[in-house]
């Protein structure tokens, strides 16, 4: 909360909020606000298919409006913030009982950018490569369709865990898997070492090189 000069932050959870995945044979805990799950869970979904005009439009405020239309909860400026402040899913690795050190943090999304049209870090980002039966799920045009958000989940902590993470400096991380037979998904995160966390910066499509 300091940190990040926030009034307040979420730092104590029910058990409810937790959840295990096991995935490759390792052990991962997820620790998510409950606005997180409800989104992740079921109401992206709804909104996707009962407002697909509103997503694919390049427009991250279309994406955020079709959701309030699903939970009218505050005025929509409100409501951006309400989303942008706090909302979270934490992810740590557990072996032979003990919690790694690496902690991974995904946003809803961390900021819109300046022209308000594109979500800047967080899981609405990344999103915009997929799709939910044949409608992009943010802002995006890529069709690549997923059978639910958790895929996404999963597709995040293969990217952090599995992968090994290619230093750009102190701070900056990258690393690659698999998407299609064309493509590579890169992720970038960044690491803040006050709070001892890592953050999804940006997610993207990079072709893969051809060889020769």
């Amino acid at each position: 909360m300091n940190y990040e000069t926030k009034s307040y932050s979420k730092s104590a959870f029910s058990i409810q909020n937790y959840s295990e995945q096991k995935i490759e044979g390792r052990t991962f805990y997820l620790v998510k606000t409950n606005v997180f799950n409800e989104i992740m869970q079921g109401v992206l979904v709804e909104a996707v298919t009962m407002y697909p005009e509103k997503f694919g439009t390049g427009n991250a405020l279309d994406v955020i409006q079709a959701i309030s239309l699903i939970e009218p909860i505050f005025d929509f400026e409100n409501f951006v913030e309400f989303l942008r402040t706090e909302q979270f899913c934490y992810i740590v690795e557990i072996h032979s009982g003990v919690i790694k050190d690496e902690v991974l943090r995904i946003d809803l999304f961390r900021k819109l950018s300046e022209s308000r049209d594109e979500f800047i870090g967080g899981i609405f980002h990344a999103l915009k490569h997929f799709s939910y039966n044949g409608t992009n799920l943010s802002i995006g045009k890529d069709i690549n369709d997923i059978l639910n958000i958790d895929q996404i989940i999963e597709i995040a902590i293969k990217g952090f865990f599995f992968f090994p993470k290619e230093a750009a400096n102190k701070k900056k991380f990258v690393s690659r898997i698999h998407l299609n037979d064309n493509y590579n998904l890169k992720f970038a995160f960044h690491y803040e070492e006050k709070p001892g966390v890592f953050f999804i910066d940006t997610i993207f499509k990079e072709p893969k090189k051809v060889s020769h």
